[in-house]
């Protein structure tokens, strides 16, 4: 049986080859491994990085060939993309919110006045990792039998964009600074809501603060520093689009490895939710970057056209 099914599976491959041959046109599937990050300027006055991260991508496509040399081809691609992420600085502040007495929930009807802020050494490590689907378009130049150069443009709309790391404030001895602390870091950007954290109520944090014992969660969402959804926009935009450029290296007339290099052009996050570490507002209100973060990548990929 398993024979048969192979033998069937080759023989619709060499159909599918034959006719694609004949009509001019080709179909194809492609799948590898990718390394990305993202691009951005860094907050004055702290070390501010983006780093490669590896993810992987495979798809479907069409190839009309205007030629033996040229050809257009389309694209639908499944893309996780994503970066690492540290930010390090000597006077960088947490805010967060005070408790009701005796009980482990927040106060939301706080006035922010009261809210305790401390200024430390921060260092925050995330690793984000992003699902897109693309839609890359590109034109093929076939320079030899076994060289081929492309070029074009892509779409792509964010499907899950999440990140896990950590925050380590404060520096010195836990009993000469008693509001020492590292605390998780759990985002998903598209679903968390503000004041949001993870277990607190069996897994949390013992801080001093003003003389006074004061529990913080291990584990904190990504919007856990607003009050309300009014205070702020999801971070990161739903859409990405920029350009392509690659080389592809032929073992026979359909298969194929590939190197690609792709550049956002489009900022990835909104100016309404992306915070700034290192300062705030006279009335404690928080201060937002207007930053141009853009993705960047290399992408390697086996592919096989019929």
């Amino acid at each position: 049986m398993k024979k048969n099914s192979i033998v069937y599976l080759l023989a619709l491959f060499s159909i599918l080859s034959y006719n694609s041959k004949a009509q001019g046109y080709n179909i194809g599937i492609r799948a590898g491994i990718s390394q990305t990050k993202f691009m951005g300027p860094s907050e004055t006055n702290a070390i501010e990085n983006f780093s490669l991260t590896g993810g992987f991508h495979f798809g479907i496509n069409f190839q009309w060939n205007f030629n033996d040399v040229v050809g257009l081809r389309s694209e639908i691609l499944y893309n996780q993309n994503g970066s690492g992420y540290s930010f390090d600085s000597d006077d960088a502040y947490y805010l967060y919110r005070p408790l009701i007495t005796g009980l482990s929930v927040l106060d939301p009807s706080s006035p922010r006045d009261e809210w305790a802020l401390l200024r430390d050494k921060t260092n925050i490590e995330l690793n984000h990792s992003f699902a897109y689907l693309e839609l890359p378009q590109t034109v093929h130049l076939r320079i030899s039998d076994r060289f081929e150069v492309y070029g074009g443009g892509y779409v792509g709309f964010l499907l899950n964009p999440l990140a896990v790391g950590t925050m380590e404030f404060g520096e010195g001895d836990l009993f000469e600074n008693p509001h020492i602390f590292v605390q998780g870091l759990d985002f998903d950007y598209d679903t968390d809501l503000p004041g949001e954290f993870n277990n607190f109520s069996s897994s949390q944090l013992l801080l001093i603060v003003n003389d006074q014992d004061v529990d913080i969660p291990r584990t904190i969402g990504a919007y856990y520093f607003f009050e309300n959804e009014e205070q702020y926009d999801q971070k990161f935009k739903s859409i990405d689009y920029g350009l392509i450029g690659g080389v592809s290296y032929y073992l026979n007339r359909g298969f194929y490895t590939s190197l690609r290099v792709q550049y956002g052009l489009n900022d990835l996050t909104r100016q309404s939710g992306d915070v700034s570490y290192q300062e705030l507002n006279a009335d404690r209100t928080y201060v937002f970057n207007d930053d141009d973060d853009r993705s960047f990548g290399f992408y390697l990929s086996l592919g096989f056209k019929f």
